[in-house]
């Protein structure tokens, strides 16, 4: 089948992703509180309002989606075998279907626990962290790094500390992220701890280490990118009548739109998440042919429709400040 319908794998996929779920609802929360300056937006300073280190409560939604992440891990590893790449929504919910058939609803889940596991190390380490940086700089009574008058160079310092300790949380707890990962597609009877414990033997402790650098690529251009969406929307609403659900909107559509050029990264990370020399991964291959193997006519399908429906939701949002303009006047 054509790669038309890749849109919906593609929306599918990230939304299984815990953290873009975590995202959204710290999202929700954070802008239905006070913004505390007269919603006047401090120039460049709006980038840096919420702290990278900030958990999220985790979504129930985690539950129904993981089994799209199970699909979409065997698509790629299709794809990466050299078949014709069966992207579509009809081929995900047939493959669905089989890993039912044939593995019950343990295999829909296959791999959960460690995602799960995964998922609690990494947030509780952020969470931590944050903490430990709280009380340290009560400790050495600095201001609280969010605070209104806190200087911008020292905040920006304290930002990216925050950032960086950030993306060595995540890289201390990828191995778990890609034992999780492989557990979907190996079909030995090895537990995880052996896989492990083999995978290191065999190919020594880097080979747990495989992808990450797409992986922290694809989550820093991302969240730049909605950084940058964030401070736009708000500079954009500044002295406009634009409603928390307004923004909220402009926000899921943009990052729609901006998913579309962090998805393939985020899938060159899961393909060499996947691969290895030893019998019953895929083959390993260089980042020019599996960046040649993704579907690039389908991220295009994508970004018309999810461009689409964010250009149309701008137009609806400006014929609604239109109308309140016009009914004020009168």
């Amino acid at each position: 089948m054509k790669p038309r319908n890749q849109r919906y794998t593609n929306m599918f996929f990230w939304i299984a992703q815990s953290r873009q779920i975590s995202r959204v609802n710290f999202l929700c929360r954070k802008m239905s509180e006070p913004s505390g300056s007269s919603g006047n937006v401090d120039g460049i300073m709006v980038l840096f309002r919420h702290s990278p280190l900030a958990v999220a409560c985790p979504s129930p939604l985690l539950l129904l989606n993981y089994p799209l992440v199970v699909s979409n891990v065997k698509v790629l590893n299709e794809k990466i075998k050299g078949t014709r790449p069966k992207t579509s929504l009809a081929a995900t919910i047939r493959l669905l279907r089989e890993t039912y058939t044939s593995e019950g609803v343990l295999g829909l889940y296959k791999g959960g626990h460690i995602f799960l596991l995964h998922q609690a190390i990494r947030d509780g380490m952020r969470f931590v962290v944050d903490r430990g940086l709280r009380a340290l700089e009560r400790r050495l009574g600095w201001k609280k790094w969010d605070a209104e008058d806190i200087e911008p160079k020292s905040k920006r310092r304290r930002f990216l500390v925050r950032l960086a300790l950030k993306y060595s949380i995540d890289s201390l707890c990828y191995p778990v992220l890609l034992v999780s990962t492989r557990t979907i597609i190996k079909n030995d009877q090895e537990t995880s701890w052996q896989s492990v414990c083999t995978w290191s033997r065999e190919e020594g402790l880097l080979s747990l280490f495989a992808g990450l650098t797409a992986s922290l690529i694809s989550m820093a251009v991302e969240e730049a990118m909605e950084m940058i969406l964030a401070y736009c929307i708000e500079r954009h609403a500044k002295g406009n009548q634009l409603d928390v659900s307004d923004k909220l909107v402009l926000k899921a559509c943009g990052s729609s739109v901006l998913s579309v050029f962090t998805s393939p990264v985020n899938h060159v990370g899961v393909i060499q998440r996947c691969q290895s020399r030893l019998p019953g991964l895929p083959e390993p291959r260089s980042v020019a042919s599996i960046v040649r193997g993704l579907p690039w006519r389908g991220s295009f399908n994508q970004l018309l429709l999810f461009g689409g429906i964010l250009t149309l939701n701008v137009r609806l949002i400006q014929w609604k400040l239109q109308m309140q303009a016009e009914n004020e006047e009168e």
